[in-house]
């Protein structure tokens, strides 16, 4: 059962000082966590760190190993410690649904939390109390796929109350970060303000057809796979509030989006 559905930033400057102040979206983060606090048993997260060919993968362990996959970085970035619990039962679930629904899922037991899934979880999930399963993107399989891996999650054969998560950047020009750009791309915004006003009429539409250049110019991360994932858990038709959206370098968007079915 879903009980909550948002679509939130990744980006490591979210747990240290790089010299950008993400205020709004940190307390953003807070917010959503305070927000359900004690109506979910388990969370569900894709992030496109996480990239598997074939199948998709599903980190089933007991105990999830915290993977530090960003490199350059001040040591105090590497001093973050968040290991939360895995749900094996609730893995076992979701690879048993793909088997009915004919998407092609493996368990992977050398992966952990990357950095795509922890920096937001660091502050949506104070402590690391909250069991956590990984998934894995998987551009093999397409977007049909992972909206269909999205429906999934509503399955009355999974018991437990779920956040599910999906993480990324709708502008992720890294290329811009390393040049010292002085502006985002208009491309590059066009494309984030029209995924905004997007979400914010409760359609998905217009994203899906927003056309290559658009796309091309934002480069949005994982080719927008884990927002498939959350089209999926949330429906066609759906209500969302944009609760940050902010940029980092004129490079990489912060946009954090709470969705609710309409």
């Amino acid at each position: 059962m879903i009980k909550a559905v948002a679509f939130v930033p990744n980006t490591p400057t979210l747990i240290g000082d790089l010299g950008v102040d993400h205020a709004e979206t940190i307390s953003a983060l807070r917010s959503f966590g305070k927000e359900i606090s004690g109506k979910i048993d388990a969370a569900v997260i894709m992030t496109p760190h996480f990239q598997t060919s074939g199948s998709f993968g599903v980190v089933s362990a007991a105990i999830l190993r915290q993977i530090y996959d960003f490199y350059g970085f001040p040591r105090a970035f590497y001093d973050v410690k968040y290991e939360p619990p895995g749900d094996p039962e609730l893995a076992g679930q979701i690879m048993n649904l793909g088997k009915d629904h004919g998407i092609r899922m493996m368990p992977v037991g050398n992966w952990g939390l990357d950095h795509g899934a922890w920096s937001p979880l660091f502050h949506i999930f104070e402590g690391a109390q909250m069991p956590v399963v990984p998934l894995s993107i998987n551009p093999d399989q397409g977007p049909a796929a992972h909206v269909l891996l999205g429906k999934m999650m509503r399955s009355p054969q999974i018991t437990k109350k779920l956040c599910i998560l999906a993480t990324g950047s709708l502008i992720h020009r890294l290329d811009l970060f390393q040049t010292g750009s002085d502006e985002t791309p208009p491309g590059a915004q066009e494309y984030l303000n029209l995924c905004i006003s997007s979400f914010r009429e409760g359609t998905w539409d217009r994203i899906w057809n927003a056309g290559q250049e658009l796309f091309h110019a934002a480069s949005p991360e994982g080719d927008n796979l884990p927002l498939r994932f959350i089209e999926g858990a949330v429906g066609e038709k759906f209500k969302a509030r944009i609760l940050a959206n902010e940029i980092e370098f004129n490079a990489a968007s912060l946009t954090t989006v709470v969705f609710e079915e309409a």
